[in-house]
């Protein structure tokens, strides 16, 4: 593996961690830790990294995509008792590493980053908001401690203790962005709108302390990639899957796929592995989530402490 993709710390953390992937959250660190990491002139190299990191990983260490999906579940915000619970839809460990300084740097903060694997795949929001709040989607969720924010402007929260709020951003405009002929600025301004958002509900809210966190990251096929599939493989992807994941079936295509690990079977679904991609007629997306790979699966969780200082 290039020594590029981690020091002798994440090298470290890889072998001695609790799991591997504690190692893996100091790689993913060593790549987006960068202030400059998801700005165009940056970004696709970023990408890159992060799936050539993946990549080589899986080789290394096969069970890493078993024991993925083995940790799931039991999210930290299933467990806050009090504070604040914020979900930004699709938010990732890209956006959570320049948070973490950011927010830090600019107000008078405790701020601190960690990661926990989503609640369950397919890592779409779907399946997540049946498991943390009983509903299909964030904007039917009926509860007096839980507030759904779909656009850019803060309503009244809750003010219950714990309170929930899940936003729609950035996942919105993640789905259209680098679609067609969008440029690679758009992601950072993403990433600046979401930051707004994000302190926007901690001056707005009556609490201290709050776990921000994610539903699901996403994957970015922006740029080259060193996954690569045979005309075989496309095209069984490219019959049997509209998205990241599908329901459950049967043919001859489906085994290929898993007989060459790049679909794994998870209950009544199939996700696809890793950061495979596959030819579709019109404008592709790049960034897409819904099936099992590092940056999907990993969420951020920033605990911030608005008092631990004297506050902003």
């Amino acid at each position: 593996m290039s020594n590029a993709l981690f020091g002798g710390s994440e090298l470290d953390a890889l072998l001695t961690g609790d799991t591997v992937f504690d190692g893996v959250f100091e790689a993913l660190r060593r790549i987006w830790g960068d202030p400059d990491a998801i700005g165009d002139r940056k970004l696709a190299h970023s990408e890159y990294k992060t799936r050539l990191l993946e990549r080589e990983l899986s080789k290394l260490y096969p069970p890493l995509y078993d024991e993925l999906i083995a940790s799931t579940g039991d999210h930290p915000l299933t467990k806050i008792e009090d504070g604040a619970g914020v979900i930004m839809d699709a938010l990732s460990l890209r956006e959570g590493f320049r948070l973490e300084q950011e927010l830090a740097e600019e107000y008078d903060w405790e701020v601190s980053l960690s990661w926990a694997p989503i609640e369950r795949l397919p890592s779409e929001t779907q399946f997540i908001t049946r498991e943390w709040f009983d509903a299909h989607s964030p904007s039917a969720v009926s509860r007096d401690d839980f507030r759904f924010i779909g656009d850019m402007e803060v309503p009244k929260l809750p003010g219950t203790s714990p309170e929930y709020v899940w936003t729609r951003h950035p996942d919105q405009r993640l789905e259209g962005a680098l679609k067609g002929n969008y440029s690679n600025e758009e992601v950072e301004d993403i990433y600046e709108d979401v930051k707004d958002l994000l302190t926007d509900i901690i001056h707005q809210s009556v609490h201290d302390e709050f776990l921000v966190t994610s539903d699901h990251g996403y994957v970015n096929h922006l740029g080259n990639s060193p996954y690569s599939l045979t005309d075989e493989q496309e095209e069984a992807l490219s019959t049997k899957f509209s998205g990241r994941f599908t329901e459950v079936g049967n043919g001859q295509a489906y085994r290929l796929l898993e007989d060459d690990d790049i679909i794994k079977r998870v209950q009544d679904h199939y996700v696809v592995r890793g950061h495979y991609k596959w030819t579709k007629r019109g404008a592709t997306k790049k960034i897409m989530h819904g099936g099992c790979s590092l940056p999907e699966c990993m969420t951020p969780v920033l605990r911030i402490d608005t008092n631990a200082t004297g506050g902003a």
